[in-house]
Protein backbone atom coordinates (compact mmCIF):
# COMPACT_ATOMS: atom_id res chain seq x y z
CA UNK A 1 0.00 0.00 0.00
CA UNK A 2 2.89 2.44 0.63
CA UNK A 3 3.46 2.65 -3.20
CA UNK A 4 -0.39 3.89 -3.74
CA UNK A 5 -0.74 6.08 -0.45
CA UNK A 6 -0.28 9.35 -2.19
CA UNK A 7 -2.42 8.35 -5.30
CA UNK A 8 -5.10 7.16 -2.41
CA UNK A 9 -4.95 10.57 -0.59
CA UNK A 10 -5.42 12.43 -3.99
CA UNK A 11 -8.29 10.26 -5.18
CA UNK A 12 -10.19 10.57 -2.00
CA UNK A 13 -9.63 14.33 -1.81
CA UNK A 14 -10.91 14.76 -5.37
CA UNK A 15 -13.81 12.87 -3.89
CA UNK A 16 -14.40 15.25 -1.81
CA UNK A 17 -14.19 18.11 -4.06
CA UNK A 18 -16.61 16.30 -6.83
CA UNK A 19 -19.29 15.88 -3.70
CA UNK A 20 -19.24 19.32 -3.18
CA UNK A 21 -19.62 19.92 -7.15
CA UNK A 22 -22.68 17.25 -7.30
CA UNK A 23 -24.41 19.24 -3.96
CA UNK A 24 -23.99 22.43 -5.91
CA UNK A 25 -25.18 20.85 -9.14
CA UNK A 26 -28.25 19.00 -7.45
CA UNK A 27 -29.36 22.56 -5.79
CA UNK A 28 -28.93 24.02 -9.46
CA UNK A 29 -31.51 21.61 -10.24
CA UNK A 30 -34.10 21.77 -7.91
CA UNK A 31 -33.73 25.62 -8.20
CA UNK A 32 -37.48 27.23 -8.38
CA UNK A 33 -38.30 28.04 -11.72
CA UNK A 34 -41.15 30.53 -12.79
CA UNK A 35 -43.78 27.76 -14.47
CA UNK A 36 -43.90 26.08 -11.52
CA UNK A 37 -42.05 23.81 -8.90
CA UNK A 38 -40.51 24.70 -5.42
CA UNK A 39 -40.87 27.83 -3.90
CA UNK A 40 -37.79 29.35 -2.34
CA UNK A 41 -38.44 28.36 1.28
CA UNK A 42 -38.40 25.15 0.27
CA UNK A 43 -35.82 25.44 -2.14
CA UNK A 44 -33.57 26.24 1.13
CA UNK A 45 -34.58 23.50 3.05
CA UNK A 46 -33.85 20.90 0.32
CA UNK A 47 -30.43 22.41 -0.51
CA UNK A 48 -29.69 22.59 3.88
CA UNK A 49 -30.61 19.23 4.33
CA UNK A 50 -28.70 17.87 1.32
CA UNK A 51 -25.52 19.69 2.50
CA UNK A 52 -26.08 17.31 5.47
CA UNK A 53 -25.29 13.97 3.39
CA UNK A 54 -23.49 15.53 0.98
CA UNK A 55 -21.05 17.57 3.39
CA UNK A 56 -20.74 14.82 5.58
CA UNK A 57 -19.21 12.43 2.48
CA UNK A 58 -17.01 15.20 1.42
CA UNK A 59 -15.62 16.08 4.88
CA UNK A 60 -15.26 12.39 5.20
CA UNK A 61 -12.99 12.01 2.45
CA UNK A 62 -10.99 15.06 2.74
CA UNK A 63 -10.26 13.38 6.39
CA UNK A 64 -9.31 10.19 4.57
CA UNK A 65 -7.61 11.98 2.37
CA UNK A 66 -5.53 13.49 4.75
CA UNK A 67 -5.05 10.71 6.61
CA UNK A 68 -4.00 8.58 3.65
CA UNK A 69 -1.20 11.96 2.67
CA UNK A 70 0.24 11.61 6.20
CA UNK A 71 1.56 8.44 5.37
CA UNK A 72 2.15 5.24 8.04
CA UNK A 73 2.76 5.47 11.87
CA UNK A 74 5.37 3.02 12.39
CA UNK A 75 4.59 0.81 15.45
CA UNK A 76 7.71 0.24 17.72
CA UNK A 77 6.87 -3.24 19.54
Amino acid sequence: MENFEKLAALGAKGVAGGSMAAWLGFVYFVRPVPTGGIDATLHLAVAAASFAVFGLMAAAHAWFGHQLSRGAIPIDG
